[in-house]
């Protein structure tokens, strides 16, 4: 009976650590200029889905990040904004 509390005491503390969020900002485009603005949520994990939906944005400028990643790493989520021009 011990080692199964221990067990469940361990599973739960592993699975309730902390979270570490960080996020940045980086100064838009100049005043009352048009900007097409964009955000997309990032799971990482698979490189390559990662690098397939960030290559949409090449050429875009990133403006914003905000990274959600828990102690063990067992998920880390993303937000990334970026923007470009409005072109007509």
């Amino acid at each position: 009976m011990k080692k199964l509390i221990t067990l469940l005491l361990a599973i739960l503390l592993a699975g309730c650590s902390g979270a570490n969020i960080s996020s940045h900002v980086r100064e838009s485009g100049e005043a009352g200029s048009s900007k097409m603005l964009r955000c997309i949520n990032l799971t990482t994990g698979n490189e390559q889905d990662v690098n397939a939906q960030l290559k949409k944005y090449d050429g875009w400028k990133m403006v914003y990040t905000s990274e959600y990643t828990t102690e063990n790493k067992s998920t880390t989520e993303a937000v990334v904004c970026f923007e470009k021009p409005y072109t007509r």
